[in-house]
């Protein structure tokens, strides 16, 4: 319990020199709370690699099926044992995503669950005048609903990095060594998609943070209307409150319209531009085929 005259100074980080600049030691910080975890962060992001490097190897596999097709009855044995290495390679990958969804999960979860207690004993250290200037609603959306985010940050960021890293960089390698021209026609392409997702993603994570503000002011004005509710019913303040709130309700639903509108741009620009360069392959490759410059298994594979 606090006491009036407590004026305890907020927990510094330790791990982290002082004469660094404040985002690297607050990246430091976040880092370190996976040092308990460093087992199991390895085996994830490995499943990951896992999941990815099977998302690469069973385009090839079929690649291969599709080109054995003229070699008649011979291509019997080799095209069976080839879908046994396929369902075997759809096996590990399915096992390796069980994994990374439940371990990887509960990695991320663990985290958070040890941010919220330090945050939790942290807040209680803290003197009443910084309680004076903050809302209890605030600190509580910050304690629980705002945490919830950075522990899908733990679980999603090594895992997702990986996984996007391997199959971007080998699948570029894969298409590249089948036909480098195609490959790079599409590669091309790459920048304006690049700065079309970082333009819409950034006002999406605009609107989300905007979104967490002004849910902890919603729970401001629900933690002031209930903890007064004797004083508002005692004067008929029912009404007043009401529309206060409403006020708070309608500015968050106009968050959630402004990040609904960019996600909607951020989606049909992204599946648009996977379609046009899924269109453009097979014009391409068919007139590749037709020169002969190209055989029909690489354009599958494409």
């Amino acid at each position: 319990m606090l006491s009036r005259t407590s004026e305890a100074p907020a927990q510094t980080d330790r791990s982290a020199p002082s004469h660094l600049p404040p985002a690297t030691r607050r990246l430091r910080k976040f880092l370190s709370y996976y040092r308990p975890h460093l087992p199991m962060l390895a085996a994830d992001v490995g499943c990951a690699v896992i999941v990815a490097g099977a998302a690469l190897a069973l385009p090839v596999c079929a690649s291969w099926i599709t080109r054995r097709l003229g070699d008649g009855g011979d291509a019997m044995t080799p095209i069976l044992a080839m879908g046994g290495v396929m369902l075997a390679l759809l096996a590990v990958q399915a096992l390796a995503t069980l994994f990374v969804d439940y371990q990887g999960h509960m990695m991320g979860a663990k985290i958070e669950s040890r941010m919220r207690q330090e945050l939790f004993e942290h807040l209680q250290t803290l003197s009443f005048s910084f309680y004076d200037s903050e809302r209890v609603g605030q600190l509580m959306s910050r304690i629980t609903n705002d945490l919830y985010f950075i522990g899908e940050l733990c679980h999603h960021g090594p895992e997702d990095l990986a996984i996007a890293t391997l199959k971007f960089v080998g699948a570029a390698a894969i298409l590249a060594w089948i036909e480098p021209s195609l490959t790079f026609a599409i590669l091309a392409a790459f920048p304006v998609a690049a700065a079309y997702a970082l333009h819409f993603n950034q006002r999406m994570n605009a609107t989300l943070a905007d979104g967490r503000e002004q849910i902890g002011a919603i729970n401001a004005r629900v933690e002031d209307a209930l903890a007064g509710i004797r004083v508002v019913k005692a004067f008929g303040g029912e009404a007043a409150e009401a529309r206060r709130f409403a006020t708070e309700n309608e500015r968050l639903l106009d968050i959630r319209r402004e990040g609904y509108r960019a996600e909607a741009w951020f989606d049909v620009g992204m599946s648009t531009f996977a379609q046009a360069v899924t269109l453009a392959v097979i014009v391409a490759g068919a007139l590749r085929v037709a020169q002969g410059a190209m055989g029909v298994a690489d354009l599958l594979t494409f």
